[in-house]
């Protein structure tokens, strides 16, 4: 049995269930914000370990029979309520100390709660990052803003995720704001992205190119952008695969900007990436592998 958590309206955890519908393999999904008895759990600890069953409403499950679980977007999730937040914590503990593979647990998928500090852990693994400014002073950001001529962009600190944007003057008029809550700066790196999504030992790499200061959003700029599936460089693959598994990611998506004399700048690891925007752009299957990395864990 494979166990999947995540919102019943989410698209990719949709996706990944059809998958493994497809292979007859036993699904078994909790939503977190399901309400009443469809939530009812119960299981025992005997020490340190889960025993015995999963009393989920009127079914048991026994944890044996568990080989695999999916977290989908569970890592970043910012409670809403006190019994929201039990009610995760407890699904946590328990996911924790299941005897099976876990894409992914709790503690890797956190790295990405702080975005400056998963750039630290970026740069432990060899990886280039950008200049980055984390300020609540107007002065430095316009200091940094003029030490880099102008090219700057700001994004959010937090696994929120937001709209990456280049910071002109006109923002300046705003930048009393940022004394009630922190900015990020970065200095802006020219060349054309790539993003990698690890799945176990698979590496899928996609070339994008845009206009647009966030590509995923290009659209709305009325800009173009161009996706296509790439082979990375033998060893740049081999360094996402490392810092992937460095960071106890079985699943990542991984930002990358190759700069036009082949330096590679990393911005950020996605611990819970949303995979099938880039498979209809490129064809790549990631589901699949994804698919097949939670069945391999039954055998």
């Amino acid at each position: 049995m494979i166990l999947l958590m995540g919102s019943m309206a989410d698209p990719i955890l949709a996706n990944t269930c059809a998958r493994l519908a497809a292979r007859n393999v036993e699904l078994l999904l909790i939503d977190p914000d399901a309400e009443g008895d469809d939530l009812e759990m119960m299981w025992s600890m005997d020490p340190g370990c889960p025993v015995n069953c999963l009393q989920i409403g009127n079914r048991t499950i026994g944890i044996s029979d568990i080989e695999a679980v999916y977290l989908r977007g569970m890592g970043g999730r910012m409670p809403r309520t006190v019994n929201e937040r039990m009610r995760l914590t407890c699904l946590w503990e328990f996911v924790d100390r299941l005897p099976a593979l876990v894409v992914n647990p709790r503690q890797a998928s956190h790295t990405n709660m702080s975005k400056p500090y998963q750039l630290r852990l970026i740069a432990s693994y060899g990886f280039q990052i950008p200049e980055t400014l984390i300020t609540m002073e107007p002065n430095e950001v316009r200091a940094f803003y003029h030490e880099y001529n102008g090219r700057v962009i700001y994004k959010s600190i937090s696994a929120e995720r937001s709209i990456v944007k280049t910071l002109t003057t006109d923002d300046f008029s705003r930048l009393d704001r940022i004394r009630h809550c922190p900015i990020q700066l970065q200095e802006m790196i020219p060349g054309f992205d790539i993003r990698v999504h690890t799945v176990g030992d698979r590496v899928f790499a996609t070339e994008i190119c845009s206009g647009g200061t966030d590509y995923r959003y290009a659209e709305r700029e009325n800009l173009t952008r161009s996706m296509r599936a790439m082979e990375l460089e033998a060893s740049v693959e081999a360094q996402c695969l490392k810092m992937a598994k460095g960071l106890g990611l079985s699943l990542s998506g991984i930002d990358l900007r190759r700069t036009s004399d082949g330096a590679y700048y990393c911005f950020e690891v996605n611990t819970s990436p949303g995979f099938t925007f880039f498979e209809n752009h490129t064809g790549q299957r990631i589901g699949d592998a994804l698919a097949d990395m939670l069945c391999a864990a039954r055998a």
